[in-house]
Order: structure tokens, then C-alpha cells, then sequence
């Protein structure tokens, strides 16, 4: 199968086409026209595009079968976000309409969840957000990118598969949003003990080329998550101890950061009505979008696909931190020369 990979030279993307590859599919894998492609085994077909931009689309799309959508901004501002997530994504349809391309997957997000009106578990059957604009940038860009590929599909017959991955982390992104917030050596977590929906990024690309590959997933969403059995508390141990940095951790309960969160939106109303901004550690529904504890099965990927994750979390931990013991102590590397880890944003 030859399968054209946008957003290939972003974190996930570069590990789809190294995945692609890895079983034996022809990949041409589309970069920005001023950005540097990853260094990928001379067989990667590059093409460079601008999807945010008009252009012609066809020699990318020429011979291709099938599509993974993996393009979208996770920073700056909000028009950033949209231009790249959403205008980007209506020029490819467009291409794709006009194509004989039928395969496409799109790799969509866990935050067009309503995780207010989720009961206990986030899954496939959780209803989506509601009054998006609430809810930050990133978000309003992938409720409306996953809108138009959704409506594109139907109306052109398309072969859709969605897929809503929830924490994906790796070495140089191992800083997650639901891990809490570090000011300076001082980590907090809005409790410790609540469940993560985290996938590693091998573990991702490896189930995104598995649903490319199945055709059981066609026409189906598949939350992707590896199994919930790692605690804030273990996950921010890890992260601090294997990046080599030291400093105090303060566990807060769940309810006392949201009750905090909902007492500044209610400072808020009263002082600017619907014309103040809080930061998203206290607005309350991003707050609950990223702390509220809940469980993340993976039931469905398993059973529909014969998914299992390839790496356990353990090696998952050895992946994301190769510069460093298990123990925290950092292996000499004379490429390192006594650099310090990087520290990765967030990823979702």
C-alpha cells in the first residue's frame, strides 16, 4: 500500500512514516515547503506542501491509496491553530474529493470529549463538547477539523477512519497537561491518584498504521490509549527522576484545585462577564478536561482490531528517557557532552 502522511515531520508523524515503513508500506510523506524532514531511510518519498495555502495538490496525491491526516498546530495562538488545523485540512479534502483516493485517516484528539457529562468512563459512546469556544484554541481547531472530515467522507464515499488519541508522550515530549503544572522545583498535581489516558508515541503510530491497515476500521473511532494503570503520582516521579530534575512535589486533591478553578470563574463573571480570560488552570471545564479522574478503556481498539500495545509502559519509560538509568542517573554519552535533557510541552 503507498499511503501520503501529512504532518509528517511533526512528533507523531515522523514515527507513523518510520512505522509505515517498518511493515513494509511505500511512504510519501508531506513537509512543509521551508521546514527540515527528518531523517527517514532513503525510500520515504518527500513532498513539500503548504496545506494552509492554495495549491495543487495532485502530484502528492498522485498513486497514493490511502491518506493519514496527521497535520494540526498544538501551539500559538488561536487563528495560528485554526489556519493550520482546519484551513489546512479543507484544502486536502478538496484534493482528495477530486482524487480517486477512497482511504482516509484522521488522527483527531480525547479533548472533543465532554468530560463533564462523562459517567466514570471516557470511551467511543462519550458524547462530544458542547459550547467549544469555552475551551481554548487546540480544541475549537479539532472539533471543527474532525466537523469537516466527517461531513467530506460522507459526501464523497470515503473510506474514514477517526482516531482520538488521549496523552501521547515520548522522548522530548514527556511533558504532559494532566500530569499537573511545575513552578520552578515545585511539582503539583491535581490528584495524584487519578488515572492518565496516555499512549506512547511508538505505541500510536504502531496502532494508526494497524487501523490504515484493517479494514474492520473502516468507517469506525477508535479511542487510542495504552492500558490506564498509570497514576499521576508514579508518571510525574518518573518524569522528574529520569529528566534529572530535583525539587518537592505538592499532591492536591482533585476537588480542591477545581473548587479553586470554579471560585476564580465566579471572581471573573462578577468583575468582566463573558469578557474575562482565565489562564487554563483556572478555568473550570479545561480543568476538568485535563485532571477530572476518570477511567480510559481501550476495550475497543483490542477487540475490533486485535490491537495491543507493543511497549509496556516500562519500556515505554526506557524509549522516552534513553540517556538516562533507571534508577535517574544519567549514562555517560559522549554526544551528550554534559547537555541536560530536553524538556518536552505538552502533546495531546
Amino acid at each position: 500500500m503507498k499511503v501520503l502522511v501529512t504532518g509528517s515531520g511533526g512528533f507523531l508523524g515522523r514515527h507513523i512514516v518510520e512505522a509505515l515503513v517498518n511493515r513494509g508500506h511505500a511512504v510519501r510523506a508531506m513537509v512543509r515547503p521551508h521546514s527540515a524532514a527528518p531523517s527517514w531511510p532513503t525510500q520515504v518519498e518527500i513532498v513539500r506542501a503548504d496545506l494552509r495555502a492554495p495549491g495543487d495538490l495532485r502530484p502528492a496525491l498522485d498513486g497514493v491509496d490511502a491518506v493519514i491526516h496527521a497535520a494540526a498546530a498544538t501551539s500559538g495562538s488561536e487563528d495560528a491553530q485554526f489556519a493550520s488545523t482546519v484551513v489546512a485540512t479543507e484544502t486536502l479534502i478538496k484534493a482528495i474529493a477530486a482524487s480517486q483516493i477512497k482511504r482516509l485517516v484522521l488522527i483527531s484528539s480525547f479533548v472533543l470529549y465532554d468530560w463533564d457529562r462523562a459517567r466514570l468512563v471516557i470511551d467511543e459512546e462519550t458524547p462530544t463538547a458542547a459550547g467549544i469556544y469555552e475551551l481554548g484554541g487546540y480544541t475549537i481547531a479539532k472539533v471543527w477539523q474532525e466537523r469537516i472530515v466527517r461531513e467530506a467522507a460522507a459526501a464523497n464515499g470515503l473510506e474514514l477512519t477517526v482516531l482520538r488519541p488521549g496523552f501521547i508522550w515520548g522522548e522530548g515530549h514527556a511533558e504532559i497537561a494532566g500530569m499537573g503544572r511545575r513552578f520552578g522545583r515545585l511539582f503539583v498535581m491535581f490528584g495524584p491518584f487519578t488515572r492518565l489516558p496516555l499512549i506512547h508515541v511508538v505505541n500510536c503510530a504502531d496502532c494508526v498504521v494497524a487501523a490504515t491497515e484493517n479494514p474492520a476500521a473502516v468507517g469506525e473511532t477508535f479511542n487510542l490509549v495504552d492500558r490506564d494503570e498509570v497514576r499521576v503520582w508514579r508518571y510525574v516521579r518518573e518524569y522528574a527522576r529520569r529528566s534529572g530534575l530535583r525539587g518537592a512535589y505538592l499532591p492536591l486533591p482533585y476537588g480542591l484545585g477545581l473548587g479553586v478553578a470554579e471560585l476564580a470563574g465566579w471572581v471573573s463573571r462578577r468583575l468582566f462577564g463573558d469578557k474575562g480570560k482565565l489562564p487554563s488552570l483556572l478555568a473550570p471545564r479545561r480543568f476538568r478536561s485535563q485532571f477530572r479522574p476518570l477511567r480510559f478503556p481501550n476495550r475497543k481498539v483490542e477487540t475490533r482490531l486485535g490491537w495491543r500495545s507493543p511497549l509496556t509502559f516500562e519500556q515505554a519509560l526506557e524509549a522516552a528517557y534513553p540517556a538516562v538509568s533507571p534508577r535517574g542517573r544519567k549514562r555517560l554519552d559522549p554526544e551528550q557532552n554534559g547537555r541536560t535533557l530536553r524538556e518536552g510541552r505538552a502533546v495531546r
